[in-house]
């Protein structure tokens, strides 16, 4: 048996309420409610970017029963464009800007929010070339 002062320390799991919230460390702590107004800023520029695939999947679904069935490619579609924009890495981007800026109130949304579609709209040139890719193979 070894002997206490041999033992190695065991790294405990961050617990899901400090990934969310942060753990309470002011240098990196962000508020609930600033998260949600940047998941929502973040929401908005994937709607405006995606409009015509989400529109299309809308179109897809009227009047079907089992539209989710029916209409799973051009949902999957929209989906990967949403998630171009808003996804775990842009809202860390943002909220780590937002702390640097001094967690203002009102905060300049234009700085904090720079470079994300230009990223996502790289994504999709990215991911449209791949999947051209393949369909020539």
């Amino acid at each position: 048996m070894a002997a206490a002062g041999d033992a190695h320390p065991v790294a405990r799991p961050t617990p899901w309420w400090e990934r969310i919230l942060g753990s309470g460390d002011d240098k990196t702590y962000v508020s609930p409610h600033a998260r949600n107004k940047i998941v929502l800023k973040l929401s908005k520029i994937g709607e405006a970017k995606c409009q015509p695939l989400i529109e299309a999947f809308n179109q897809c679904c009227r009047g079907k029963n089992f539209a989710q069935l029916m209409c799973k490619g051009k949902y999957n579609a929209s989906q990967e464009c949403m998630h171009r924009y808003m996804n775990d890495e842009n809202a860390e981007l943002v909220a780590k800007r937002w702390v640097e800026l001094g967690r203002p109130h009102k905060p300049d949304w234009s700085v904090l929010l720079a470079g994300i579609e230009e990223e996502g709209d790289r994504k999709g040139a990215q991911a449209a070339a791949k999947a051209s890719a393949a369909a020539k193979q």
